[in-house]
């Protein structure tokens, strides 16, 4: 017999006995019978068999067979040791001197090998899963018929791992799957037929048939208990009337519609028990037949509640919508009514007076309204230089937009630029937000700048650009702005004479005297005091709700006889005060004094000593108190930071102070 012979039994011999030994087992058992067979067949000290991890640069132990049963439990790095070589799907043996060869191999030092023999273990398409492999202490016998005999158990042990990987896959792939079907929301119904259905019976025989075979062949937990059970194994396997009974006609409509449309997938809404439910359901058909019904059904209960308090909520938003339309529209009626009230309070007709002066005055206002021509209007401290303003807007084309006003006289010469052209956030220390200046919201409509000749000259400068251009740049900002303003300067100082000093600009005074207009003193126009008398009487009478009827003849004779250096203001403010310390229905009081009867001393009275005399008879009328509504600048009509100024100026004190 030749040696070639010899082997080849022996070979056959050595199969039969481990495939004996393995037969009928699988997963671990299979493993670990495998292992003890081969070691026994090879006479080794060690077969180890490991898997590749999915890294594919570790293995690690499946099973493993040593001296009396002992076991290497290991996992590892592949780099620089033997198995890597096997990895590579190469089947290979040395007989002897292995640990030299490959000393960086910690499983061949830790089992003392001098022998090996390993082989990869591929899948059906090819891919390497691990290696199996045998030790010997001793130099390894025969390594052609090891290798034969590792390669043929090396591609069982190959298939029996992919095996149990699939199996491992397919476990959790269900775990995975049930445990999404036992937490979703939804429930998840497989309603079976006994007997498939024929799509070609008429309607009504299918329905016959669906009520005769079907049944529930799987649901979960949360289809149980939208049917009012506790769980999914109480309402597997029950007939389809427990959860939709034949005498219900919603339900029967809803299998017809799944009839006539051929079990396509369809959505419907249901009300069980109570609960909404959205339920979809799609059937499963093969050759023709239907094989069973997929249904889902979502409680959309809270979603309906919540539906219905949207739409009542829509409706109370939609009455308040209502309530806010009606009180806009008598908003804008009100508001509409308080402009008419204003512009009634402030027109022409405010303007009290009948003398030649005033006749002159009026007619230049309704000459100069109608146009948009720059206005200068120049007059003494009282005159109503304002009022005048206003007279002129309410005559103009602009009228139902803005008259916007400026005292240049109140503002701190740092924030007139911020006040007139606004300023952008960050533009300077303490600009917190953007501004909008006095330009922009004038606008379309007329801005009215009173003691004009209070500007800065820097100030002036760019004011000059805006008459002539129209357009600015707020402080802070390179943006442009187009306006359409129209100007209204008022003062009650001699421009012509700043010019000359050189405290305002020619060019700037030459721009606004476009249209100058004359604003008489009271004293030029006496025979209009007993008509402002009258009407302050009146005005104040009922404000303080008084009964003035009437001026006695004597007052009357003495306010015309007076010069007032303070003008129209001067009046009023003397009036008023009479009208609070009256107690009858005739005004007559010395509001002037012992020596008021004689206008040649008034006549030679300094108009610096009048107004001394009035700011003092005023300030003693309050009690000294300059701030608040009844403080001595309210009643004069002028900023208290003005009037602190003037009593600076005058050297008004308080006796004792």
């Amino acid at each position: 017999m030749s040696p070639s012979t010899e082997s080849d039994r022996n070979l056959e011999h050595l199969v039969f006995e481990i495939a004996k030994g393995v037969f009928g087992e699988t997963g671990e058992a299979f493993f670990r019978s495998l292992v003890h067979h081969l070691a026994r067949a090879l006479n080794a000290d060690y077969v180890w068999l490991g898997a590749l991890q999915p890294d594919r640069e570790r293995i690690a132990t499946l099973a493993s067979h040593g001296p009396g049963g002992e076991a290497l439990d290991l996992e590892y790095n592949l780099v620089g040791t033997l198995c890597a070589h096997v990895i590579e799907q190469n089947v290979c043996s040395y007989p002897s001197g292995v640990r030299e060869l490959f000393p960086q191999d910690e499983m061949l030092r830790q089992v003392g090998a001098e022998g090996y023999v390993g082989s990869p273990m591929v899948d059906s398409n090819g891919r390497c899963l691990g290696l199996i492999c045998a030790f010997t202490r001793q130099p390894l016998p025969n390594p052609k018929l090891a290798e034969a005999l590792l390669k043929i158990f090396a591609a069982r042990a190959g298939t029996e791992l992919e095996r149990k990987n699939y199996e491992e896959a397919l476990a959790r792939g269900e775990e995975r799957f049930r445990t999404f079907v036992e937490h979703a929301n939804e429930g998840v119904m497989w309603c079976k037929l006994e007997q498939p259905l024929s799509m070609d019976l008429s309607e009504e025989e299918q329905l016959e048939h669906f009520f005769k075979y079907s049944y529930v062949g799987d649901c979960n937990d949360q289809a149980a208990r939208i049917f009012g059970f506790t769980r999914a194994e109480e309402l597997i396997g029950a007939r389809l009337e427990v959860i939709s009974m034949r005498s219900d006609p919603a339900f029967v409509e809803r299998l017809r519609a799944g009839i006539r449309c051929g079990w396509a997938s369809a959505q419907v809404e249901r009300t069980f028990r109570g609960r909404h439910l959205l339920m979809s359901r799609t059937g499963v058909i093969e050759n023709g037949m239907l094989q069973s019904v997929w249904t889902t059904a979502c409680d959309i209960t809270a979603l309906k509640q919540a539906e219905a308090e949207v739409v009542r909520l829509n409706e109370e938003l939609k009455g308040h919508l209502e309530q806010l339309t009606a009180l806009k529209a008598q908003l804008e009626q009100d508001n509409a009514y308080l402009l008419d009230e204003i512009r009634s309070e402030h027109n022409l007709g405010e303007m009290v007076g009948a003398s030649p002066r005033f006749r002159e005055l009026t007619e230049r206002i309704q000459l100069v309204a109608s146009t948009s021509a720059t206005v200068l209007i120049n007059g003494e401290t009282g005159t109503g230089k304002e009022l005048v303003a206003r007279a002129i807007h309410d005559l103009s084309p602009r009228s139902n937009r803005p008259l916007v006003k400026v005292n240049c006289a109140a503002i701190s010469a740092g924030l007139v630029e911020s006040e007139l052209f606004g300023h952008v956030k960050g533009a300077f220390t303490g600009a917190t937000e953007r501004r909008v200046g006095r330009f922009e919201y004038a606008d379309g409509g007329t801005l009215f700048l009173d003691e004009v000749t209070e500007l800065p000259l820097e100030t002036q400068a760019k004011l000059l650009r805006v008459l002539q251009e129209q357009e600015f740049e707020p402080v802070g900002s390179n943006r442009t702005m187009k306006v359409d303003v129209r100007l209204l300067a008022a003062s009650n100082r001699n421009l012509a004479d700043l010019v000359r000093e050189g405290r305002f600009r020619m060019d700037l005074y030459y721009r606004l005297l476009v249209v100058p207009v004359e604003v008489p003193p009271l004293r030029e126009r006496r025979d209009d005091i007993p008509l402002l008398a009258e009407h302050f009487v009146r005005r104040w009478s009922r404000q303080f709700g008084r009964r003035v009827e009437r001026i006695s003849d004597r007052m009357r004779q003495e306010l015309v006889a007076y010069d007032w250096p303070g003008n129209i203001r001067e009046l009023e403010n003397l009036l008023t005060r009479a009208i609070v310390l009256c107690s009858g229905d005739t005004l007559d009081i010395p509001l002037l004094g012992e020596d008021s009867s004689a206008p040649q001393n008034n006549n030679s009275r300094s108009l610096e000593a009048a107004e001394r005399k009035h700011i003092e008879s005023v300030l003693v009328s309050t009690g000294w108190v300059i701030e608040g509504r009844k403080g001595a600048a309210t009643i004069l009509h002028i900023n208290p930071s003005t009037l602190r100024s003037r009593m600076r100026r005058l050297g008004i004190q308080r006796s004792g102070s």
